[in-house]
């Protein structure tokens, strides 16, 4: 078999799958049920139909019309001393907020010759939506850090971190392994953001103070150098994490509000001297 001639059926594979994805709507699967018709064929059958093995990931985050207030709130977020010299596939999310998203994906065909092409195909997609959200910060404080983690290990690890509101963090990471000669991978990742309105302001702290009135004694609350909370703030880091690490590694990190980070591999590796 000519390898250009294995190529074409999995060169479609990857078109359709990817098309799949794009028209894969994420709000349906509420159990409601559809009378909507699938055109063509299904993830499943492209799979099969197209490579001796076959592995997706198809994700979706979307986050919409949420409104969250905060005043005077502390969120912190850290990873310590954690997934230190850890081999094979990992990943760790830490959230601290509202409205976050987190998400470790992986996917892995493995072929050999003796299936049709001894062809591989996998395809990682990640798509990320916010939209028409509302955050009001007064005075919060969020600190996210990522100290002495991820060292000295191998394999393929995806961190996390986040402090805030309506953040999207993905790690993906799609490998197909084939003892012929074809193997296939794709990723593709699509974030968008609109209509997000941020506010953030210093909030007054006010204190009870006596008055001596006519009438006997009252309180009124008045506004004091003292009690007067500085604007929002934001800190994020990374420290001494994943030193001497071998393979793929990916960190996010991020603090505040609305933020979108994505982390996407895609490995495919033949056999040079199959026939």
């Amino acid at each position: 078999m000519n390898p250009t001639t294995a190529l074409k059926p999995l060169a479609f594979a990857l078109a359709a799958v990817m098309a799949f994805a794009a028209q894969a709507d994420p709000v349906q699967g509420n159990g409601q049920g559809s009378n909507q018709q699938s055109n063509g064929p299904s993830l499943d059958q492209i799979l099969q139909i197209t490579s001796g093995a076959g592995a997706a990931v198809l994700d979706s985050q979307e986050s919409s019309d949420s409104g969250v207030v905060n005043r005077g709130t502390q969120n912190d977020a850290k990873i310590d001393n954690s997934l230190n010299s850890s081999n094979g596939n990992m990943g760790a999310n830490v959230a601290a907020g509202n409205g976050n998203q987190q998400d470790n994906a992986a996917a892995l065909a493995t072929a050999d010759e003796a299936f049709i092409f001894g062809s591989a195909v996998t395809v990682s997609s990640a798509t990320q939506k916010s939209t028409g959200n509302t955050a009001r910060n007064h005075s919060n404080t969020n600190n996210t850090t990522l100290n002495n983690a991820g060292n000295s290990g191998s394999g393929n690890i995806g961190i996390n971190v986040t402090t805030g509101d309506f953040n999207q963090q993905k790690n993906n990471l799609a490998i197909a392994v084939s003892g012929g000669r074809v193997a296939v991978a794709a990723a593709a990742a699509n974030q968008s953001t609109s209509g997000l309105k941020v506010t953030n302001n210093a909030r007054p702290e006010f204190v009870p103070v006596g008055v001596l009135g006519l009438s006997g004694i009252t309180t009124q609350q008045v506004v004091t150098p003292e009690g007067w909370r500085p604007p929002v703030t934001n800190n994020a880091s990374i420290t001494g994490s994943m030193n001497s690490f071998s393979g793929n590694g990916g960190a996010n990190v991020s603090s505040g509000v609305g933020n979108q980070q994505s982390n996407s591999l895609s490995i495919a590796a033949g056999c040079k001297s199959c026939p």
